[in-house]
């Protein structure tokens, strides 16, 4: 149900994320600090009662909180979102109920004890009921969050992005024909919306890919975005001139001309060697 903690990382190897057993543990004694100094500020309970009412609210709790921890990773998570809100309503309010149950047990137990007599359920009312309910609430979601955190720490590893290979050709269709386009002879696209405009020396055409598609698809050496709406191929650049406020105008070998944005000019200005 709950692993023994990791092994200590090596120096120099960041830390892995706490195990579950150590959450768990650190969880359960710091709850129980917590209960005991709430205890303590109730006149004439001494430091042993107020221990022991400590341990009879967080010994159900742990074991209960050991179930959770268990059930949703066996099961919960494995669901689908929706599933897994439907699931967590559900089991938050069954949680609630068990631990109010055990500790209401727990605690006529004790006073059978000290007094001799029989066990009677009294439980809590009123607003003491309702408290006892959110916190069982509240303490639930705690469980479920760091069930997940945890998960998400320990199941996190170094992605390694392997981008695909250069676009180098391509079909088009060219009325009821299929030409194919080399990549290498395209001289500028433009965006036109969710389409992208191809200029070849021989032709103008559309593909449908936005103009950020197809970059993603170029060989950045050769093919620079040079304004938001315009990508040219510098292989196919004649040459670029000023055109004022730090932007240049590229001369294609076709005579298309084509203004710069700042970064666009930047962009071609870093080539410069």
């Amino acid at each position: 149900m709950l692993k023994v903690p990791d092994p200590a990382a090596q120096p120099g190897e960041p830390l892995p994320p706490p195990s579950a057993l150590t959450l768990w543990l650190c969880a359960s004694a710091g709850v129980w600090a917590m209960y005991l100094l709430v205890f303590l500020q109730v006149p004439g309970n001494s430091l042993e009662d107020c221990a022991i009412y400590a341990l009879i609210n967080v010994a159900p709790l742990t074991v209960l909180a050991a179930g959770v921890h268990w059930m949703n990773k066996r099961y919960l998570m494995q669901w689908s979102v929706a599933a897994q809100i439907i699931g967590h309503i559900a089991a938050g309010a069954l949680f609630a109920v068990a631990w109010f149950a055990l500790v209401t047990f727990l605690l006529e137990v004790r006073s059978a004890y000290i007094s001799g007599g029989a066990l009677t359920f009294a439980g809590f009312t009123d607003g003491a009921f309702i408290w006892q309910a959110l916190q069982g609430l509240v303490l639930y979601w705690a469980v479920a969050a760091t069930t997940y955190a945890v998960r998400g720490g320990r199941s996190a590893a170094p992605v390694t992005i392997v981008s695909a290979p250069p676009l180098e050709r391509y079909l088009t269709r060219k009325g009821d024909e299929i030409a194919p386009v080399n990549v290498r002879d395209i001289i500028m696209i433009a965006g036109a919306q969710d389409y992208a405009e191809v200029t070849t020396p021989t032709d103008t055409h559309l593909v449908r890919m936005s103009l950020s598609e197809f970059e993603q698809r170029l060989d950045p050496q050769r093919f620079i975005r040079v304004h938001r709406s315009r990508i040219i191929n510098i292989d196919h650049l004649d040459y670029a001139e000023p055109a004022g406020g730090g932007r240049l105008i590229a001369r294609m070998t076709n005579g298309t001309s084509v203004p710069l944005s700042r970064t666009g000019s930047q962009a071609l200005r870093s080539l410069i060697v």
